[in-house]
C-alpha cells in the first residue's frame, strides 16, 4: 500500500471528489481526517472506510477560511493521531476564489511546522472542478501559492503540488447539461470520474512523487490543451 502509516487531512471531504480521495487514500493504507463545514455525508464516508477498506477515519468539522476553525481541526487531528503527513486542500465548486485561496493558505500554514520538524510532508492543492475544465477555471493565485510553497519547503523534504480537475460528476452543471454543452469539446469525449482525479492525488501523496514539487497536473480529458 502506497500510503501505509500516513495521516492525511482532506478538506471539503463531503463532496464527490473529497469522498473519492478519502476512500482511495484509505485503500492505500492512510488514516484520514475528513473535514467539511457540516457532517452531511461524512458519517457515511467514515462507515464505508471502516467496512470496505478496514481503515480509520476522523471527522473534523470547520470552515477552512476561518483561522480558529483550522486550528481546532488540526488540534483534533493531532490529538487523535499525533501528526499529519499529508494535507489535501480540496476546493469545491461552491467556494469562491478568495475562499479557495484563504483555505489552502491557512491549512498549509497550520500543518507545515510539524512537517518541517519531521523533514517530510505532502501538500496537495486542488483547483475547483468547474464547467470550463481548463486553466481559466483555476484561480491563478492557487497556482502561485503552490509554486511559492514548493520553493520554500523543498529543503525540508516537503512537496507541494496542485491537481486541477476538469468536468467531473461534481461540476456545477448537471450531467445532462454538461454532456450537451461540454462533452463535444472534451477530446476524450466524456465527463471525468472523481476516482480518476483521486488517482492523481495518490501519486502526489506517495513516495513515488518524492522528487516532484511545484507542479500542476490537469486531469481533464485533454480539454485544457484542446484550444
Amino acid at each position: 500500500m502506497r500510503l501505509e502509516g500516513k495521516v492525511a487531512l482532506i478538506t471539503a471531504a463531503g463532496g464527490a471528489l473529497g469522498t473519492a480521495i478519502a476512500l482511495r487514500f484509505a485503500r492505500e493504507g492512510a488514516v484520514v481526517v475528513l473535514n467539511d463545514v457540516v457532517s452531511t455525508h461524512l458519517d457515511r464516508v467514515v462507515a464505508e472506510i471502516a467496512e470496505e477498506e478496514g481503515g480509520k477515519a476522523l471527522i473534523a468539522l470547520g470552515d477552512v477560511s476561518r483561522p480558529a476553525h483550522v486550528e481546532r481541526m488540526l488540534r483534533e487531528a493531532l490529538d487523535a493521531f499525533g501528526h499529519v503527513d499529508i494535507v489535501v486542500n480540496n476546493a469545491t465548486p461552491a467556494m469562491d476564489v478568495d475562499g479557495v485561496l484563504e483555505g489552502a493558505a491557512l491549512c498549509a500554514s497550520a500543518v507545515l511546522p510539524g512537517m518541517r520538524a519531521r523533514k517530510a510532508g505532502r501538500v496537495i492543492n486542488t483547483g475547483p472542478a468547474d464547467t470550463l475544465g481548463s486553466a481559466a477555471a483555476v484561480p491563478a493565485g492557487l497556482i502561485a501559492l503552490t509554486t511559492k510553497l514548493a520553493i520554500e519547503c523543498a529543503r525540508d523534504g516537503i512537496t507541494v503540488n496542485c491537481v486541477v480537475p476538469g468536468v467531473t460528476a461534481e461540476a456545477r452543471l448537471t450531467f445532462d447539461a454538461a454532456a450537451k454543452t461540454l462533452v463535444p469539446l472534451i477530446p476524450m469525449g466524456r465527463i471525468g470520474d472523481p476516482r480518476e482525479v483521486a488517482a492523481a492525488h495518490v501519486f502526489f501523496a506517495s513516495d513515488e512523487a518524492a522528487y516532484v514539487t511545484g507542479q500542476v497536473l490537469y486531469v481533464d480529458g485533454g480539454l485544457s490543451v484542446s484550444g
